[in-house]
């Protein structure tokens, strides 16, 4: 774990950074390094939040210390755009999740601060203020269905200050437009239930022998309750409401997914890191 010393350390040293290089963001340095560290240029993972790009990550560092390639790694806070602005010849991959499902993930991931993965990621001062007021998940569910304006103010607030519920897919994708307008940038879309499936096609996109990496990914993160569990005390109607309320999410999610059929099926897609086809890696349902 990091110490306070460390943490300022590493503010004073990226602070001189920005100095010395004003023309890259700290972001755009990392990928960078990870490029010269042996990452494929040609293609990264973007990692959206609960979609199991925690256990990506880390099979990307075992991968580069077995000394073969892999794609590179953005997190959270990057969007497409500032991908494309940065890296416009760079492909991208990504996992996709059940908006609904992924939303009780994340709720649930930043009410624990991160833990057991992590120990040092503790609240923000607006974040300790949504806690109080949703003090577990269902709490949270229950205003997101309400019809009082103190629950639509509540549940605004969350949305704007939890980290893992901003981080949505609006983030990255505004609309349902700028799905289709990105999507010669997007080789590989797979889904959270087929994994294995989509890593397959992320490690033979960034060039990596199978030979050398097999058996390298451990799942990681993993919650202790799982969202699909967190529904079931909701009736079928309510569950509905919910996905009403989350239809902006549903629209890009949809829009993803049926970007990532129309690449397994054949359709319009742009090559893919290795020049193969861009393909959609897994194809169950969402």
């Amino acid at each position: 774990m990091k110490t306070k010393a460390t943490k300022t350390a590493t503010r004073r040293i990226g602070a001189v950074a920005k100095t010395l290089l004003p023309g890259q963001r700290t972001g755009e340095r990392k990928i960078r390094e990870q490029i010269r560290a042996g990452h494929n240029p040609a293609i990264g993972f973007l990692h959206i939040p609960k979609t199991g790009g925690s256990g990506v990550r880390a099979l990307s560092r075992a991968v580069i210390e077995a000394g073969q390639p892999f794609p590179c790694y953005f997190g959270h806070a990057w969007t497409v755009a500032e991908i494309r602005e940065r890296f416009p010849d760079m492909k991208l991959a990504l996992i996709l999740r059940d908006p609904l499902e992924r939303m009780i993930s994340g709720f649930n991931s930043r009410l624990r601060q991160g833990r057991p993965a992590h120990s040092d990621n503790l609240w923000r001062p607006a974040e300790a203020t949504v806690f109080a007021m949703f003090p577990e998940v269902s709490r949270y569910l229950d205003a997101l269905i309400a019809d009082d304006e103190w629950s639509r103010s509540a549940v605004a607030f969350a949305q704007k200050h939890v980290t893992h519920l901003r981080w949505n897919y609006r983030h990255y994708f505004p609309n349902r437009k700028a799905v289709r307008e990105n999507a010669g940038q997007i080789a590989l879309v797979g889904r959270l239930e087929a994994t294995d499936a989509f890593l397959e096609a992320l490690l033979a996109a960034g060039g990596a022998a199978p030979d050398k990496v097999a058996g390298l990914y451990a799942r990681a993160h993993e919650a202790p309750v799982r969202s699909a569990s967190v529904l079931e005390r909701y009736s079928p109607d309510q569950v509905a409401r919910m996905r009403d309320a989350l239809a902006g999410e549903y629209a890009i999610h949809d829009a993803l997914a049926a970007l990532a059929d129309e690449r397994a099926a054949g359709g319009p897609a742009t090559g893919a890191a290795t020049g193969g086809p861009a393909t959609g890696a897994a194809t169950g349902a969402a």
